[in-house]
């Protein structure tokens, strides 16, 4: 399986677009262990390598569904994004840089922070579903960037919004890692709800440094934090989600 999907890289390589190819790379890299892992499954289906399978809801329906816009170029709303991100940008320090350059690599393991109340070392039933949930919330996600085609900051105003942390590929609204965030506080508040606070406190935490990391402009947060909660409704109508809440919360530590 290994050296087959190899070869099918290597002789679709010279079509791909720069973003594919560093997803490929990445892809390969993950392949020196297993090319079955849930990691590389997700990066070769960003980068349309393998089918999609879905686990808990079809990302078809968020082609269409219906969700309010960014503001429009050179509007007032507009104008104020940036303000915003030009405010940050000549008030944040090195240490804040240095968090949302941390907050940047954040998954599930962040929310735990270090009072997990899953046993130690995570149980590969608690990772496997969240590598389910990231699977089909990346297809999500990406219809609605692909709706609304908006440029970053930096792409926007080159000249002007300069970003303290790692850029990032694709377009800015709703913004990835709010949403993710949003959904995983959600997701964990149906597993732990008596910790709900927690969650949501460091799901905003992740999406404002975003704001100040100069990668993203605040509707794109704003905007995130809105699918967020729509994904999840649309979590809670899958009997198979339903069914893994009930799974991780046996799994909890007595």
């Amino acid at each position: 399986m290994k050296l087959n999907l190899k070869q099918m890289l290597y002789n679709l390589i010279m079509n791909f677009t720069k973003r594919q190819l560093a997803l490929v790379f990445t892809a390969l890299a993950l392949c020196g262990s297993a090319c079955s892992s849930p990691a590389s499954r997700i990066i070769l289906k960003k980068a349309h390598l393998t089918s999609q399978q879905i686990y808990y809801v079809p990302d078809g329906q968020f082609k269409t569904v219906s969700f309010n816009p960014p503001p429009a170029p050179e509007s007032d709303a507009q104008r104020e994004d940036l303000a915003v991100i030009l405010s940050w940008q000549n008030k944040r320090t090195e240490a804040d840089c240095a968090k949302a350059g941390e907050t940047a690599k954040a998954d599930y393991d962040f929310f735990w922070g270090t009072n997990s109340p899953f046993p130690e070392p995570i149980p590969g039933e608690v990772k496997d579903f969240f590598n389910r949930l990231s699977s089909d919330l990346e297809g999500a996600v990406t219809n609605m960037k692909e709706r609304y085609q908006r440029p970053r900051p930096y792409k926007a105003y080159p000249w002007d919004a300069v970003p303290c942390i790692k850029k990032s590929w694709g377009y800015s609204y709703p913004s990835g890692h709010s949403t993710y965030s949003r959904v995983f506080a959600d997701v964990l508040t149906d597993i732990v709800p008596k910790r709900k606070d927690e969650f949501f406190s460091r799901a905003d935490e992740i999406a404002q440094d975003r704001v100040i990391g100069g990668v993203h402009f605040p509707t794109d947060i704003a905007a995130g934090k809105v699918f967020g909660d729509l994904y999840h409704s649309e979590l809670l109508k899958s009997e198979a989600y339903r069914k893994d809440i009930e799974k991780m919360k046996v799994l909890l530590v007595k």
